[in-house]
């Protein structure tokens, strides 16, 4: 016990740590000892910082970093959740359509112009377009009152080709506005930028609500690892289980990506580095992939507010190019015959 409350404590420590880099490095403005100034004052202590400093601390860079916090912890959370549900190791929030969704509606309301009528415009398209794919994907992948995992994986996929080309043909339409024409195409390569408290709590309560309903269902996760028999002689009904836990995971990944973007690669990768450190029981992997989640986008989206501004790099191309390549490591040990 007294091992687990040190691991736990260190992670903890090591993820608050990371967070005050993030708030307090920056090219510009405010720094580590503004941010010691500032969070003193918030507890009475001392003159505090300029109302500037502390409006880009406490309404600019919080938002954003609670924003990396929670959709980094969703996305790994749902990775895991869909790992073991198709068990299948290369499983990720984008395999049912989810993200694609979530990219159409996102895209939809900045062409349309309906993102300018409020800031929470684009999350709500954005949210609405992942469960409407989504629901269309379990619709059509349902027979008799069931679905297979494979009829789910072909009906993803087919939705993911259909989505992306009807999200292509929506960005056509803006090549004569340049505003409009770039807002979505750093909307698609994902971002934190202009993140407000709006964003944060949406993204916040995705992970809160979610995260609840998935604490109950550990053991259902350890059993769909099983074949569907085995879990059946364990006094589970498989599909019923897989069905709900797919829409939790759905619902984690719709929570986040509408106020991120397109965010690669993270609920692929961080369960498997979370194995590597508590093994495959649910109990503990689950809380082992929300922390190195948060830590992964923080860490990626503080390189991004670092990087020299004519650089222009966007957190979803960051975190593709960290996945891609132990992506492709996985594929090559499947192809050696190496369990995964």
């Amino acid at each position: 016990m007294g091992a687990a409350v040190t691991r736990a404590l260190a992670a903890v420590l090591a993820l608050l740590a990371l967070a005050a880099l993030h708030l307090g490095l920056a090219r510009e403005g405010p720094g580590l000892g503004d941010l010691a100034a500032w969070l003193a004052g918030c507890i009475g202590i001392g003159d505090g910082v300029p109302a500037v400093d502390a409006f880009v601390l406490g309404d600019i860079r919080l938002p954003r970093l609670l924003v990396a916090l929670c959709g980094g912890a969703s996305l790994a959370l749902a990775g895991a959740v869909m790992q073991a549900t198709f068990r299948n190791p290369l499983a990720s929030p984008d395999l049912v359509g989810t993200s694609a969704g979530a990219a159409f509606g996102g895209a939809l309301t900045i062409v349309t112009g309906a993102a300018a009528w409020s800031v929470v415009a684009t999350p709500a398209g954005s949210l609405l377009g992942a469960l409407a794919v989504t629901a269309l994907v379990f619709t059509l992948a349902r027979a008799h009152d069931r679905f297979a995992v494979t009829s789910l994986l072909l009906a993803g996929i087919a939705l993911n080709t259909l989505v992306g080309a009807l999200t292509s043909f929506a960005v056509t339409f803006t090549f004569d506005n340049y505003t409009a024409s770039s807002r979505v195409l750093f909307w698609l390569m994902g971002g934190l930028d202009a993140r407000t408290w709006e964003h944060a709590a949406i993204t916040a309560a995705g992970l809160l609500l979610f995260g609840a309903l998935l604490r109950p269902a550990v053991r259902d996760l350890d059993l769909l690892t099983l074949s569907d028999d085995a879990a059946h002689s364990l006094g589970l009904a498989a599909p019923r289980a897989r069905r709900r836990l797919v829409w939790i995971a759905c619902g984690l990944t719709a929570a986040t990506v509408s106020n991120t973007g397109g965010i690669a690669f993270v609920g692929l990768v961080v369960p498997h580095l979370a194995r590597l450190l508590v093994g495959p029981a649910h109990d503990r992997l689950l809380p082992a992939s929300a922390w190195l989640g948060a830590l992964l986008l923080v860490a990626a989206d503080l390189g991004c507010r670092l990087a020299p501004p004519d650089a222009n790099l966007r957190l979803g191309v960051v975190t593709a190019f960290l996945g891609a390549p132990y992506f492709l490591w996985l594929l090559a040990r499947h192809r050696r015959g190496e369990a995964l």
